[in-house]
């Protein structure tokens, strides 16, 4: 996930989290521009756990197969990548889960 696309997310939440803490200084809105900025790099962080997910499992075939000139260790730590990839992509999910739980609970 580039560096921008987590600022953004994070900026997102941040606006989640305000809203539902009732804080009077929180936009009430998003720009269809910022709309559109988060779904891209939202949709970007998704393609880059999928690539990081399919690259360990060929490193992985490749290991087993004996082809290439990738070690074991290199194999793991594609993998420990791939994972905590993917274990980031599931804690950004549940909390923007919780946020949007949060502000359909609100009341108006």
């Amino acid at each position: 996930m580039s560096n921008e696309a987590l600022q953004s997310l994070a900026r997102e939440m941040k606006v989640m989290t305000d809203l539902a803490a009732g804080q009077v200084n929180a936009p009430t809105s998003v720009s269809p521009q910022e709309a559109q900025d988060f779904r891209d790099a939202l949709h970007r962080a998704i393609l880059k756990v999928n690539q990081a997910q399919n690259s360990a499992q060929a490193n992985v075939q490749s290991f087993a197969m004996g082809e290439g000139s990738m070690t074991l260790e290199e194999v793991m730590v594609s993998l420990q990548k791939a994972n905590l990839s993917f274990q980031t992509m599931i804690a950004v999910r549940n909390r923007l889960v919780d946020a949007y739980k949060e502000v359909t609970n609100l009341q108006l």
